[in-house]
């Protein structure tokens, strides 16, 4: 077994930490490895928890402070500053995969081996709030102590499945074996529509984590509405379909539902203009909550009030637009 030198750590020469192809710390100069693995505290502080010190005088964790952020294959990145007679500048690359997007917190899968060889596995996870980036990529920001925040940026393509749920896809090549692999993240949350060119994903309304990202106007299909939006630095431009149908209540007004995780159904309310056109289909222009055009046109027929209300028809059929606010409804 290795033993950690305490005394090493207290000399004035900077400290160049390295890590082995396994996740574990090499002793510097030495080249000896740690046996230990990584932890990350509630505060996303960065520690080296050795398994097995060799007495009271050995230091039972070696603390790693820096700022975070991800590489290019998507492994979790920590560059040192000059604190604890760190080398700054020096980065630590914690080879693993992106497994998990929660509504505040980020998950990579860390695999590592011990001094008898053994594999194994463990999961290391940042706190934070999620957001969009002004190239509408996918960003966590990591929480720090001195409130501050760093960046992990989710630089591959992202689409919208059929329950309405972001699905962050990437290729990770591993090293080891030289091969590449598809992996991908999915997000719960749900949808809301709150501009003319800007769409919102929703994970924890409360922190304020989700994506909120700028579109195209909204164009009405028979599966939902479609959108188009550009992405990345380079944006190229794409399509996403949130899937849903549109429903007239006479106490809420007009509705779109999308389904969503769990097989629930999230709704958005609108407030509209609502006419009949010259062949005789309902006409209706989406309004948001403060009465601003959304830049979404519906047309149904006739058939879709599904007889509701007599005297709603009636005004229509007057050439008359009736307005109705969003949440208030149709009086029929």
């Amino acid at each position: 077994m290795h033993v950690l030198c305490y005394d090493y750590f207290m000399s004035p020469t900077k400290i160049r930490y390295e890590i082995d192809p396994f996740n574990r710390l090499i002793i510097p100069g030495f080249r000896q490895i740690i046996d230990g693995e990584f932890k990350i505290d509630k505060n996303n502080a960065l520690s080296y928890v050795l398994k097995a010190p060799r007495s009271s005088s050995t230091p039972q964790q070696l603390k790693l402070i820096g700022s975070w952020s991800l590489d290019k294959n998507h492994n979790l990145v920590l560059t040192l500053n000059k604190e604890n007679n760190q080398l700054a500048g020096k980065k630590i690359t914690l080879q693993g995969e992106v497994i998990r997007a929660k509504a505040d917190k980020i998950e990579f899968l860390i695999s590592s081996k011990d001094k008898n060889g053994q594999a194994h596995l463990y999961i290391l996870g940042l706190s934070g709030t999620w957001q969009a980036d002004k190239n509408n990529r996918l960003k966590f920001l990591v929480q720090r102590k001195n409130d501050t925040q760093d960046e992990l940026t989710l630089s591959g393509t992202w689409e919208v499945d059929r329950r309405n749920q972001i699905v962050y896809t990437y290729t990770k090549t591993n090293l080891k074996r030289k091969v590449k692999v598809k992996q991908s993240l999915t997000f719960k949350g749900y949808w809301n529509i709150t501009d003319k060119q800007r769409l919102t994903y929703v994970l924890n309304e409360e922190t304020g984590s989700g994506f909120d990202f700028k579109v195209s106007f909204g164009e009405p299909l028979g599966r939902g509405l479609r959108y188009e939006l550009g992405i990345g630095a380079n944006p190229k431009k794409k399509k996403i379909m949130l899937f849903g149908a549109w429903k007239l209540n006479k106490k809420i007004g007009l509705v779109f539902e999308m389904p969503c995780e769990g097989n629930r159904i999230n709704s958005i309310s609108f407030g509209a203009t609502c006419k009949l056109d010259k062949d005789k289909q309902l006409e209706l222009n989406l309004k948001d909550s403060q009465k601003n055009d959304l830049g979404i046109k519906l047309k149904f027929s006739r058939a879709f009030l599904d007889n509701q209300g007599e005297a709603f028809i009636q005004t229509l059929k007057q050439g008359k637009e009736i307005v109705f606010s969003l949440g208030a409804g149709f009086r029929w």
